[in-house]
């Protein structure tokens, strides 16, 4: 009965040991998850990057970014090129108005237009309203803005405020590192290296193309420059120009800049081409009614060397019509160098890879287009 009672006892104590550690593994579980929970909320939390800006400040931004709105010229067209149009929360309200000449506003406007407001832009200038930017809660502010402003901005918001500058050069090492800085700021690094990729590459096509060409001369008329105007807006550093190796009358005494010739100075270099802005053209014709005998007396016209070029200043520059204006100035000036550019299909390869979007016809139906013109029969 001795040796029943020990055996009993024994299994007794082996059933009470296995269910203790049993209770053990039990008790331990919750906190093993409990453990696993917080190490991954611990990985999942929103990291942080410190960025330098285009004016120099020190911005730390978050390591992810879903929202974002743009502030003043340029901004929002660059977010745009960035392919991060469908990140914006809130734009100004010149950004809702249609232009196709504006071409990222063009593109995305049923976006835009149901947007709400973040302060006025245009024209006139920026003017943030800061409670419409709380309102939106975007996570970062890209602006065309000065330091003080900036600063200001981000301190009434409590936003980071990532500062952008753009140049009136097309192909520039500037707007180089505008997209660059974008790029790590939005998360877009490997679009901003194709974008420059395809800058640059387009670059040395125009210079290859033109490099050896017997040089010609032209000018640039009606040119907008805060606003219309007729056949004396011009431009000196004229980008399709100089970049197709082609001397720029209105160089003359100008580094650069747009501004009102002096018409005896156009007549006096008699250039081989003219170029005419197409949303200027009516202001040109005007200037041509009023005093035929001069513009009869100009070499271009007489050689029926007058063509058009597309607008591709509003709100800055719109890199991409500027662009498709240099193929076009290079397959009128160098017929033969560009025989195989289609002024309107490259327009439409070009605004494809920017905005994702063909634009040629929108353009001619606002009367923009590239073709030839006869100015002493219209």
């Amino acid at each position: 009965m001795g040796k029943n009672l020990r055996k009993l006892l024994a299994v007794v104590f082996a059933a009470t040991l296995a269910a203790g550690i049993l209770a053990l593994a039990g008790c331990s579980s919750p906190n093993a998850t409990s453990e696993s929970t917080s190490n991954s909320s611990e990985a999942s939390a929103p990291s942080t990057q410190t960025v330098t800006d285009m004016v120099g400040r020190t911005v730390e931004v978050p390591g992810e970014v879903d929202k974002v709105i743009g502030v003043g010229a340029s901004s929002l067209r660059m977010i745009c090129y960035m392919q991060a149009a469908d990140k914006v929360v809130g734009v100004e309200k010149s950004e809702q108005e249609d232009s196709v000449t504006c071409a990222y506003r063009h593109v995305n406007h049923d976006t835009f237009a149901k947007l709400p407001v973040i302060g006025e832009g245009g024209s006139k200038g920026v003017t943030a309203n800061e409670e419409a930017i709380i309102a939106a809660a975007p996570q970062v502010i890209i602006a065309n803005l000065d330091k003080d402003s900036a600063d200001s901005l981000q301190q009434k918001t409590n936003i980071p405020v990532v500062c952008v500058t753009m140049s009136d050069i097309v192909f520039d090492q500037k707007l180089y590192d505008n997209i660059t800085l974008l790029g790590k700021v939005l998360g877009k690094e490997d679009r901003g290296q194709e974008l420059i990729g395809y800058m640059k590459d387009t670059e040395k096509d125009l210079q290859d193309r033109t490099a050896n060409v017997q040089k010609k001369t032209a000018y640039a008329a009606g040119v907008s420059f805060r606003g219309g105007h007729g056949f004396s807006g011009t431009e000196a550093g004229f980008a399709p120009f100089s970049i197709c190796n082609i001397t720029n009358i209105a160089d003359a005494g100008h580094d650069s800049g747009c501004f009102d010739i002096d018409l005896e100075a156009v007549t006096a270099a008699q250039p081989d081409y003219v170029f005419i802005e197409g949303g200027n053209l009516g202001l040109v014709k005007e200037d041509v009614v009023a005093n035929p005998d001069y513009f009869n007396n100009l070499k271009a016209i007489k050689d029926g060397n007058v063509f058009s070029l597309v607008s591709y200043r509003f709100y800055a520059t719109n890199v991409e019509l500027a662009i498709a204006n240099c193929y076009h100035v290079g397959s009128c000036v160098y017929p033969d160098q560009f025989s195989d550019i289609d002024s309107a299909k490259k327009l439409d390869e070009i605004t494809n890879f920017f905005l994702g979007a063909p634009l040629s016809q929108d353009l001619a139906a606002e009367g923009l287009s590239f073709q030839k013109y006869d100015l002493m029969a219209m």
